[in-house]
């Protein structure tokens, strides 16, 4: 259930992790988000030309139920990047921040030093990046607000607990 305190709390997370992708990013925004193109069904967009907490908290809205469950990935693009967007069956190489909705960071793919590649579709990555990747173009950063049921459940995974929301930036370095 996302009361409204939760749903700042995201809010917040979003911001400290888009203000997180331009310190590890040099390139500059280019256009906003303009279709929902194929994450439609099972996500929720931040609508094209809205800015700041108030377009997270209406797309958070439309992702939850009357009762505030998360029901769908929110996905919000801060830079969309150039060429051709992610589909199912692409190998595609990518950097990340994973945090859980009160801000706590439990991967960092920066801090790391090691990008992240997987094939969009395998399987090999939860339900929620499996959606909220494609239509990313290469260069492109991006939020996305995944429930538990599109994350690790009700079990969890490692430091994550059963049942998390998770938030990840996600920027996007490659296609092949």
């Amino acid at each position: 259930m996302i009361n409204k305190f939760e749903a700042v709390g995201i809010g917040i997370s979003i911001m400290a992790m888009a203000a997180a992708l331009f310190l590890f990013r040099v390139e500059t925004a280019t256009s906003p988000l303009t279709s929902a193109e194929s994450a439609e069904q099972q996500a929720s967009l931040v609508a094209a030309g809205d800015s700041g907490q108030s377009a997270v908290r209406s797309a958070l809205l439309d992702a939850s139920t009357d009762g505030g469950s998360l029901q769908k990935v929110v996905i919000d693009d801060v830079i969309i990047g150039e060429g051709r967007a992610v589909a199912e069956g692409d190998a595609i190489t990518v950097n990340y921040i994973g945090t859980l909705q009160n801000g706590q960071q439990f991967d960092n793919s920066y801090t790391r030093g090691t990008p992240f590649t997987f094939t969009v579709g395998a399987g090999k990555v939860i339900a929620g990046w499996e959606q909220g990747v494609v239509g990313m173009k290469r260069g492109g950063q991006r939020i996305l607000v995944i429930p538990a049921q599109f994350g690790y459940g009700e079990k969890g995974y490692g430091p994550i607990p059963g049942g998390a929301t998770l938030v990840f930036a996600i920027e996007l370095l490659e296609i092949k």
